[in-house]
């Protein structure tokens, strides 16, 4: 019966956007970043974010990742990613996809209740062999960039896991529960 019963405001759900619910494709598919509730994705002026089909191939999560460019007919993949969180999260990982080179091949800003920080993309020069970004160790974050990127065909992201409140259920929901309760008790 408690598994049943709505969560109360405040608790934390875990989301995971992996952009596989999207159209894809090769050539990647023009898209506007809005298809999350819980997060809004966007590039820098004049660029297009893209939902690349292959993720498979270099270890995401199949069929599609999310990556951006100044073109949609561009063959590199190195404009800035940006995700602005609806509601601050918590606990949050993502996969950092496609990478050529070794050492620093880009950054990652995390905008959370301490402030802002930045994170090396430590490339692994493996095409097929994703960069897990463990950004847990921040709380309450807003907002995370991918940016500098210097990889030579560019990155893309892939397997966004956090954790977020739970929307507050309605008033009605709770007199309904008050309403359960008061009946279990007479009885």
């Amino acid at each position: 019966a408690a598994a049943a019963m709505p969560a109360l405001a405040g608790d934390l759900q875990t989301f995971t956007i992996d952009f596989d619910d999207q159209a894809g494709g090769l050539p990647p598919v023009v898209t506007d970043g809005q298809f999350s509730e819980h997060a809004t994705f966007s590039t820098e002026d004049d660029h297009v974010l893209l939902i690349f089909a292959g993720a498979g191939f270099v270890d995401g999560s199949s069929p599609n990742t999310l990556t951006a460019a100044v073109s949609e007919s561009t063959s590199i993949y190195d404009s800035d990613i940006y995700i602005d969180f609806t509601t601050a999260v918590q606990n949050l990982t993502m996969d950092v996809l496609s990478d050529n080179d070794s050492g620093v091949i880009a950054a990652i800003n995390v905008f959370h209740s301490g402030g802002s920080s930045t994170l090396d993309v430590i490339g692994n020069a493996d095409f097929t062999d994703k960069i897990a970004m463990d950004l847990s160790a921040y709380s309450d974050v807003t907002r995370v960039e991918l940016v500098n990127i210097t990889d030579e065909f560019g990155l893309s992201i892939d397997n966004l896991v956090f954790d977020a409140p739970v929307p507050a259920p309605s008033a009605l929901a709770l007199l309904s529960i008050a309403g359960f309760s008061a009946s279990r008790r007479r009885r």
